[in-house]
């Protein structure tokens, strides 16, 4: 078996080809109707999400106006589907607006991070703008956390299995995040077991996982920890 190999049997199953059994090594994580299925599910929650949120989303939009200096709302570029290049929109929770290969990743009380950001941050709200990106198709509501391509180019050579997280649409919302693996990776074991969980998560979707995620990440107080 060649070296690196081995990665491909985490995804490959047993399949019967033309009346023969084969292993099949690599495959799509979702077939054409659980694609159309998902994105319609995506489309209701998010439309469902912004109509019930519309009274909050300016009372969000004017603590940050009146807190700091700065836009209300900013689009980070980050890695989408197949490794493609999307711009997600975020509350602004910090002083500073970073982008591309200059992004620093977020610590704990780090001095970038305003008063009310910090409130956002910790109740997963500078997320909520990111049911655009899901009305426009370049997010799911559940999926791997989009990652900004400074963190991406920082650990997709060190984790073999890396790049096999971009095959569905990032989430806002994602089986790690649920888990407690969100917030600062600045080790390789923190970085290593986020992957486990978003390659779980591809690895055994279904509609069941997706609502299990939704509700925890309302209602579970692991969805909340490490936030910085």
């Amino acid at each position: 078996i060649p070296i690196g190999a081995s990665d491909l049997w985490a995804s490959s199953k047993v399949v019967n080809w033309g009346g023969i059994v084969t292993v099949q090594v690599l495959h799509p994580p979702l077939s054409a109707f659980d694609l159309v299925a998902k994105r319609a599910f995506d489309i209701c929650i998010a439309g469902v999400a912004l109509f019930v949120l519309s009274p909050l989303l300016p009372l969000i939009s004017l603590a940050i106006k009146l807190g700091s200096r700065g836009p209300v709302l900013f689009r980070q570029t980050r890695h989408g589907y197949n490794n493609e290049v999307i711009r997600v929109f975020k509350f602004r929770s910090m002083t500073t607006i970073e982008d591309g290969s200059h992004c620093k990743q977020a610590v704990k009380n780090d001095p970038r991070v305003t008063r009310v950001g910090r409130i956002l941050r910790r109740l997963n709200v500078d997320e909520l703008p990111q049911l655009v990106n899901v009305l426009l198709g370049e997010m799911s509501i559940v999926g791997p956390r989009p990652h900004p391509i400074a963190l991406n180019e920082a650990f997709a050579e060190r984790i073999s299995p890396f790049s096999r997280r971009h095959k569905v649409k990032p989430g806002i919302t994602g089986w790690a995040q649920v888990n407690g693996y969100r917030g600062e990776t600045d080790t390789i074991e923190k970085m290593q077991r986020r992957i486990e969980c978003d390659l779980y998560y591809i690895d055994n979707w279904s509609f069941l996982l997706d609502i299990k995620i939704i509700l925890m990440t309302l209602f579970s107080k692991r969805a909340y920890t490490n936030a910085v």
